[in-house]
């Protein structure tokens, strides 16, 4: 098959005076299960880091597909042919050795220009190869993309949709600062950036080499450029808020309105007189830029979603859930974790401390995400949880029982194993909290696999230890008094779980006499 190779045109230059001189492409793999893999495939704007492309896959991605996703990023950044075509930098790969590849730069030659790495040789490409060094260092709420991989993996057997995903973790990482973005969000740099070069002449030296290929000349003027883009930037960002300011006025803030816009007319006198006075500042002013498209097309959305009527969601009715009593703890506790392989020592703690707070104190399994150990060791020393509820955002106090407390401060190896072994700071979460439905969905398959292997016909699920204490309460003391221990505002809440009060041995007992 034929192949198609590129001069190496970026040849390092990796230091920009602006968007769109040179992006940077590759493709990096993550682990499946036997011996599969997960590509993906990131292509980068090299002045703020900013993700412009990305597609993934269990199959090595096609030329069609890059070219395709490639087209959609010229497309996106381009709304004219640009005065300096943007170098694209890859390294030799088939994908971009093709002959799909090919026509794709003829296609599009006045929009950029193909740049290869030499053979074998990844310093080449360096800024693509250290994108994907950190995209797979990323972490959301302390995991990172290989992490969560495994973890869907052993939950479910299978990632449910990889493309939302990688979309997850690629707008995480676009919305992390860095040193190239100012410590600004690296999409919104790059559309600041952008907006501001738009007023400005192409710079005298566009590219340049990076210190650690010794002194470039050209880094001064790269330097200057872009110093003076970022007081084009702070230019137009002190107008637009004016503007905003003006919008919002009502008709009769006559006067008000007229000295804003005296000293907008102004400030857009300094501007023309910045550019016309600085031969790096010539280029026609462009309106759209004080204003960008994006603020007004988000107010637009903002008025349209207020004005069209929301739609009604059809309420899933689903089966009613068991209580998960004293007779049924102590074998969801010997169970706990043995249903993941991954981590087990870990899982095996966490599920073991939180069953035994959820079923002593009858949580939310929201309320327990933010669990550190802290907080545990303070409400062993005090026979007390103050938590924040989750459906009411208020502070409630939940006393332990004795047993409870027995029970907490027999879970030191677990406390050891998951705040000092694995370092977590919460008891579900090393960095932050792990989500809420993941947090579900992991307890619940946990509780399945043990409901499996005891044979027990039950439908027991995260809400069954709560079920448990408000009908155990229920059965000893009223309504309202239940109904201030667990925390619920309103009384309707716990008359809901009067259901459970009676169990099924005493409502079969029942119904034994009167058909005796």
């Amino acid at each position: 098959m034929e192949r198609f190779y590129y001069e190496n045109k970026l040849s390092n230059q990796n230091i920009t005076a602006k968007p769109n001189i040179a992006w940077a492409a590759d493709i990096t793999e993550f682990e499946l299960v036997e011996n599969k893999k997960l590509y993906v495939f990131l292509c980068l704007d090299i002045h703020t880091n900013s993700i412009i492309a990305h597609t993934a896959g269990k199959k090595m991605p096609a030329s069609s597909a890059i070219v395709k996703y490639l087209e959609q990023a010229i497309d996106k950044r381009f709304l004219i042919v640009p005065r300096t075509p943007v170098i694209i930098h890859t390294d030799r790969g088939t994908q971009f050795s093709s002959k799909k590849y090919s026509e794709f730069t003829k296609k599009y030659k006045k929009f950029f220009i193909p740049s290869m790495s030499r053979a074998a040789t990844p310093t080449d490409n360096p800024v693509a190869e250290r994108l994907m060094r950190t995209f797979k260092e990323h972490s959301i709420n302390g995991k990172t993309l290989q992490e969560f991989i495994f973890d869907e993996l052993e939950l479910y057997g299978e990632v449910k949709s990889y493309r939302r995903v990688i979309n997850k973790y690629v707008s995480s990482l676009n919305q992390t600062p860095n040193k190239k973005s100012l410590l600004k969000a690296p999409d919104q740099h790059d559309m600041e950036v952008s907006t501001a070069s738009m007023l400005m002449v192409e710079p005298i030296h566009s590219k340049g080499f990076s210190e650690r290929f010794g002194k470039d000349i050209r880094n001064q003027e790269i330097e200057k450029f872009k110093d003076q883009n970022l007081e084009v930037i702070g230019i137009l960002q002190e107008l637009a808020a004016k503007k905003s300011e003006l919008v919002d006025t009502t008709p009769f803030d006559d006067y008000e309105n007229n000295l804003a816009l005296k000293l907008i007319d102004q400030r857009l006198i300094e501007l023309y007189s910045l550019i016309i006075k600085s031969p790096e500042r010539t280029r026609q002013y462009v309106e759209e830029a004080i204003e960008p498209v994006t603020n007004s097309l988000d107010h637009l959305h903002e008025k349209v979603d207020i004005l069209l009527p929301n739609k009604k969601r059809v309420k899933d009715v689903r089966e009613l859930r068991d209580p998960l009593d004293y007779n049924l703890y102590p074998q969801f506790m010997a169970n706990a974790g043995n249903v993941f392989q991954r981590q087990h020592e870990l899982k095996r703690a966490q599920l073991r401390v939180a069953y035994t707070i959820l079923y002593y104190a009858g949580f939310r399994l929201n309320e327990i995400r933010n669990l550190t150990q802290k907080d545990i060791q303070k409400a062993i020393a005090s026979s007390q949880f103050s938590i924040i509820q989750h459906k009411t955002n208020k502070a409630h106090i939940h006393v332990l029982p004795r047993k409870a407390l027995e029970d907490l401060k027999k879970l030191n190896l677990e406390y050891e194993v998951i705040f000092e072994k694995y370092k977590y700071k919460f008891l579900f979460g090393k960095v932050e909290p792990i989500a809420d439905k993941s947090l579900v969905r992991f307890i619940n398959k946990d509780l399945a696999y043990t409901c499996k292997i005891g044979n027990i016909p039950y439908n027991i699920k995260s809400h069954s230890f709560r079920i448990n204490v408000i009908s155990s309460l229920l059965r000893v003391t009223s309504v309202q008094n239940t109904a201030d221990i667990i925390g619920h505002e309103d009384i309707r809440s716990t008359m809901y779980y009067r259901r459970y009060a009676l169990s099924k041995n005493e409502i079969r007992s029942l119904l034994d006499q009167i058909n005796e």
